[in-house]
């Protein structure tokens, strides 16, 4: 699917093209894929409309965001942040003048009422005529209302509510190793995840994420050697084919069939939480869309209520939403989890440690993704200044390299800084206005927009430096 994505954009550029219109244009592509087609969009001369539920991407990139809710376009100034924010402001302006005009609505309505009364009780010119100036302009305002806000949609309600495991083992690789014929994946690896951590996987495209949680959900056990699992541990799984679920089966079968037991009541009542309606039952699995048989799952995981989650690319052909709604309830639960993702915005949030997949082996980064994205670009970095020295005096090429690491220790150093901050500020701006403190949501997003414009010059400085 990446090599699908590339080929697409390299044939779109043959013609040397003044706007380009991408559709996902990162599905399927590794960090490093992303990373290259962030750059070169950056440095793309002409114009770009992008369709794209890759949050950082959009951060990083789009200097305006073109809404379409209820039959209406809507544009924002800025990447998704700038975006975010300001929607909920607009929301909360919005939901206050609702609020307001429906009062005077009620109090001309009520008017209306005993003119009318009035009318009838005593016939006379002047009644009709008062009455019917206030009835037209009830019918004038009502015409002008304003709008009741529209919250947003795909509000997944999911809870995970897990409590850690008893064991301090959750999971073990002892000499694990996997290769397809000749071409090895992973060799003698040793690996530990504990109970309550929220490991991330990562690694190029075809290096053996995938191949890893499937060897764990199919051998892992505690009398296993190679892959031990604790012995308290209740193992959900999410798979990234879907292949967990059955195509001949329906909605409700899936559901009713997962443990606990339940009845066809209790069953939809949870299958609602996932935006399911009553006439989705029936259908087959074969015939739901990716994002339709992602919510499958998860619904099904939310009710096994598992201490373990293994997530393979959980936040698929999920709206943006969706994925705020899968990344608050995983930051509430309280067991362990193991994830594969592609969608960085999700591992700042979710996870606390970084394994990357290097050389057929597993290095273990704490931190989240942006902190392990910094410290990852750092040695290449450092080497490309070593090569840009190379045939200058020694003493002089040591001091230059010396000079190269100092600065970009540096700038990656407040990048990281600026990239937490940033992070904290979202989320604060979020709740301010979601708790209706509209003031205080505006002074946030301020310093979040001033913090987001200085994140974009430290990585312009970092580019050119690196």
């Amino acid at each position: 699917g990446g090599e699908k994505n590339i080929l697409s954009l390299a044939r779109a550029l043959l013609i040397e093209p003044n706007f380009l219109v991408l559709d996902e244009p990162g599905n399927h592509l590794d960090f490093m894929g992303l990373a290259w087609l962030e750059e070169f969009l950056l440095r793309f001369k002409g114009a770009v409309l992008i369709v794209s539920h890759n949050r950082h991407t959009l951060d990083r990139v789009a200097q305006g965001i073109l809404e379409l809710e209820d039959g209406k376009v809507t544009r924002y100034k800025g990447g998704y942040s700038e975006y975010r924010a300001t929607k909920l402001r607009n929301l909360i302006s919005q939901q206050a003048d609702y609020g307001a005009n429906q009062k005077r609505l009620a109090l001309l309505e009520a008017l209306v009422k005993r003119l009318e009364l009035t009318a009838r009780a005593r016939p006379s010119t002047a009644a009709g005529k008062r009455l019917r100036s206030r009835r037209s302009q009830l019918k004038r305002e009502n015409a002008q209302a304003v709008e009741k806000p529209t919250m947003d949609v795909s509000a997944i309600d999911a809870d995970f509510g897990a409590e850690k495991t008893q064991s301090n083992i959750v999971l073990r690789l002892r000499g694990y190793s996997r290769a397809f014929g000749e071409l090895s994946l992973l060799e003698n690896v040793d690996f530990d995840i504990t109970s309550g951590e929220r490991v991330a996987i990562i690694g190029p495209n075809g290096s053996g994420k995938t191949s890893l949680l499937r060897d764990v959900i199919a051998d892992g056990a505690w009398d296993n050697d190679v892959i031990r699992i604790g012995p308290s541990v209740r193992l959900g799984y999410a798979a990234q084919d879907q292949e967990v679920l059955e195509g001949n089966r329906t909605i409700l079968d899936e559901i009713m069939d997962a443990p606990p037991q339940t009845n066809e009541t209790a069953a939809f009542a949870h299958l609602r939480k996932f935006l399911f309606t009553r006439e989705d039952l029936r259908k087959k699995v074969s015939n739901l869309s990716g994002g339709e048989r992602n919510r499958l799952q998860l619904a099904r995981l939310t009710k096994l209520r598992p201490n373990f989650l293994i997530l393979d690319e959980p936040t698929n052909h999920m709206d943006i939403p969706a994925r705020e709604a899968i990344e608050e309830a995983l930051s509430e639960y309280e067991g362990s989890i193991l994830v594969v993702s592609h969608d960085r915005y999700f591992l700042d949030k979710v996870v606390n440690r970084v394994v990357e997949l290097e050389d057929r082996n597993l290095v273990s980064f704490d931190g989240n993704f942006s902190e392990f994205w910094q410290a990852r670009r750092a040695p290449a970095a450092r080497e490309t200044g070593r090569i840009s020295t190379r045939g200058s005096n020694r003493r002089e090429a040591r001091a230059e390299r010396a000079e190269q690491r100092s600065g970009l220790a540096s700038l990656e150093r407040r990048i990281k800084e600026a990239e937490s901050e940033k992070l904290d500020l979202e989320q604060r701006v979020g709740q301010a206005f979601e708790n209706r403190k509209d003031r205080d949501g505006r002074r946030l997003n301020r310093q979040l927009e001033h913090v987001s414009g200085m994140l974009e010059d430290l990585y312009e400085q970092w580019v050119g430096k690196a």
